[in-house]
């Protein structure tokens, strides 16, 4: 197959992609006469290329849709649901013979193939006689990939699959890529070159060798991040496959559903796109069929007749969130219960036992089923397993929220990427393990002195006390069966915070060290059969290090999901949640308070002096491969330069707060004198003796607020008395 033709297809591909889209949308907005012009155009541009390329069976297929659009661009007709079925079965025949020319090189085993019956058909939709029998007969052999469509169309969501496939190896072998990305790609690639040949050269005795690692350092930072987002797609383009799968299972099950979109331009990793692609399928699926009532039902329910099926992306704490919510009668945990113990997938005693939320993970255990009998649709017990083990296969986790009568949400975690990681490296019984970034919520340190009053018993069970709460802890060298260095009978020990799947939970380690961008490798079978690792990585010092799995530590450890509040508990939490705001305390001018909210803070730093730069009347910091620019209103490194000049090692203190920008992240240093505390605090309304100051009251001290750094969009400001 020549160059031409393959561009041919994968521009047809697309095109018919997008008609897809438009066609889903034109049944709810039939009088759209804008999306009528976006389905014309795809079928036009694909009628007008082959043309020349010589392939007639897809030109007469082509023309004989683009005739019947042209009536419905020329209002001749309406927009009815039979309409759109016929203009759905049109882009499964043109998807299958672009299949067939992509695997073949040709249209079909003989020039006089063609495919009257899906000719007839768009010509009586079109209010025309239908061809003559000569016209329209066809060797059945030929047409046996497009019958096969047709019959699916009314078979429900499955019959998707044969089209879809070639689409999606299409897709799946090729990514378009902005040209602005190559070229900076290519730029850096050639200071990549440029730098390692002046360290060649240099040696590593050469005075300007130091700042060559670090220009180095730089420049891959910026490669990778400059990779990463080449491979970033939107969800959007998933998303699109879904509208259509939606009204065929819909009519199939007898369900009125119509579907939402929202964070569709949230950007995710191409490889785990594609990984995601069936664990999401299933889970609308599920949606569709168990979710959404019979429309008689939601009537009798006091809800409208349409359901609606929500689909969701955003970014989350270094991850990617895809929520799938639905409207429909939620999940009956009695109904849960009984059907496991009928399957024997636990016994009336452990059902008896077990919470809520305990009871709902019981969907995920391979042979399932809540459906009275089993259809072509569902009822094997094959699916949320499948979600689950697919989810977890490429490091990200489940979980599912429920209420009867109100709605289902499945919530889809995954990491932006596979390949690298941020990840905090911790030691433990003489050994380095990696902490996934994503999990981390802080980091406790709990002096030797302290250590017998924090940590608390019920039973066997050790808790440790954190802010009024109690917080399992799990020793990671008796979990690992390591040796005990007795370190924290030295100096104490470090508490690291983690959360995932519902579970939170305190790690006691050993020793912390500096946080890593990691290369995450895959595991031999040996280790993976231990299930308490996700991956291992060659740490900076070329020493070898495991990274954890946070789910499966806290299950191997027996650490409970945190249970859901009472409704009038959440209530209260959430009046409270509005009140009040989580404040970072500092001091950049003598004896003035000064806070930032504490979700805008990324990380305190201590700074060397020296790494601190000048140019062009700006202070900035090369900080983790970017430029940093850095702001001083207490002018509190003229102060320390002057200690620096007594010759004192000298160390600034950097906030790194972080904002959403027009570009991204935008990131900017802020120099203090101290960090005072972390605490909740409420902002006070705005009076004549505030004047045009933004003021908060912390622990019952007044507190002037920044309001930079793009905190009005990224906090929940609110004025109160």
């Amino acid at each position: 197959m020549d160059d031409l033709t393959k561009e041919f297809i994968a521009e047809s591909q697309e095109g018919l992609d997008r008609m897809e889209r438009c066609l889903t949308e034109l049944e709810t907005r039939p009088d759209d006469g804008a999306l009528v012009g976006e389905i014309f155009r795809a079928v036009h541009t694909i009628k007008g290329t082959t043309g020349f390329l010589g392939f007639d069976r897809l030109e007469k297929l082509a023309h004989a849709g683009e005739h019947l659009l042209g009536s419905l661009r020329d209002g001749k007709l309406e927009v009815t649901s039979e309409l759109i079925s016929g203009l759905l079965g049109l882009m499964d025949g043109l998807r299958a013979i672009l299949a067939l020319i992509e695997e073949t090189g040709g249209e079909g085993t003989r020039s006089g193939d063609e495919d009257g019956e899906l000719i007839a058909e768009l010509a009586e939709l079109n209010g025309q006689p239908p061809p003559v029998k000569e016209e329209i007969e066809a060797p059945r052999a030929a047409i046996a990939v497009v019958g096969a469509v047709a019959v699916g169309a009314t078979a429900g969501a499955e019959v998707v699959a044969p089209v879809a496939a070639s689409s999606a190896a299409v897709n799946d072998k090729t990514l378009r890529i902005d040209v602005d990305v190559l070229n900076r790609m290519m730029n850096l690639v050639g200071e990549l070159v440029l730098t390692r040949n002046q360290m060649l050269q240099s040696g590593m005795d050469a005075a300007n060798f130091p700042e060559l690692a670090r220009r180095l350092d730089s420049v891959t930072a910026d490669l990778r991040e400059t990779v990463m987002q080449a491979r970033m797609q939107p969800m959007g383009n998933l998303f699109g496959k879904f509208p259509r799968m939606v009204r065929d299972l819909a009519r199939t099950c007898g369900r009125d559903v119509r579907i939402e979109f929202s964070g569709q331009e949230t950007g995710l990793d191409k490889s785990l796109l594609e990984a995601i692609k069936d664990p999401l399928t299933h889970a609308v699926r599920n949606a569709v069929d168990h979710g959404i009532e019979a429309p008689a039902d939601r009537v009798l329910a006091g809800k409208p007749a349409e359901g609606c099926v929500r689909l969701r992306a955003f970014h989350q704490s270094g991850s990617v969130v895809i929520e799938v919510a639905d409207d429909g009668a939620g999940i009956g945990i009695e109904r849960v219960l009984a059907k496991a113990v009928e399957r024997k997938l636990v016994t009336p005693e452990q059902a008896a036992g077990m919470s809520e939320r305990e009871a709902l993970q019981l969907i995920f255990l391979p042979g399932f089923s809540t459906a009275a009998a089993v259809t072509t649709v569902s009822g094997r017990g094959v699916g949320m397993d499948v979600v689950r083990s697919n989810v977890e296969k490429v490091g990200g986790s489940v979980e599912v929220e429920s209420r009867v009568g109100v709605g289902t949400t499945l919530r889809l975690r995954v990491p932006l990427t596979l390949a690298i990681v941020p990840a905090l490296v911790v030691r433990s019984g003489g050994q380095s393990f990696a902490l996934p970034q994503s999990a981390l919520v802080e980091l406790v340190y709990v002096p030797r002195r302290e250590a017998e009053k924090a940590v608390e018993k019920i039973g066997a069970a050790e808790l440790y006390r954190l802010r009024e709460r109690l917080l399992p802890m799990v020793w990671l060298d008796r979990l690992l069966g390591l040796d005990t260095l007795g370190t924290e009978e030295a100096h104490g020990f470090y508490l690291a915070v983690l959360e995932a799947e519902g579970c939170r939970y305190g790690l006691v380690v050993d020793d912390l060290l500096a946080p890593e961008e990691i290369v995450v490798k895959p595991l031999s079978a040996v280790l993976r059969e231990i299930g308490l690792f996700s991956g291992a990585t060659v740490l900076g010092n070329g020493t070898l290090a495991l990274i954890l799995d946070i789910g499966a530590t806290a299950a191997r450890a027996g650490v409970k999901p945190i249970e859901d509040e009472a409704p009038e508990e959440v209530a209260e939490a959430k009046v409270q949640e509005e009140e009040e705001i989580s404040f970072l305390v500092f001091e950049d001018r003598a004896r003035e308070r000064t806070a930032l909210p504490l979700d805008v803070v990324e990380r305190i730093e201590s700074v060397p002096l020296a790494q601190i730069e000048y140019a062009g009347g700006r202070t900035l910091l090369q900080y983790r491969g970017e430029l940093l620019p850095l702001r001083d209103d207490g002018h509190v490194l003229a102060e320390l330069e002057a200690g620096q000049e007594r010759g004192e090692e000298v160390l600034a203190t950097v906030l790194i707060c972080g904002s959403a920008g027009g570009g991204g992240m935008q990131r900017t240093g802020m120099v203090v004198r101290q960090v005072l505390d972390v605490s909740k605090g409420t902002m006070l309304t705005k009076d004549a003796a505030s004047g045009d100051m933004e003021l908060a009251l912390v622990k019952e001290k007044l507190t002037t607020v920044h309001r930079e750094f793009g905190v009005r969009a990224a906090a929940p400001w609110k004025e109160v008395a």
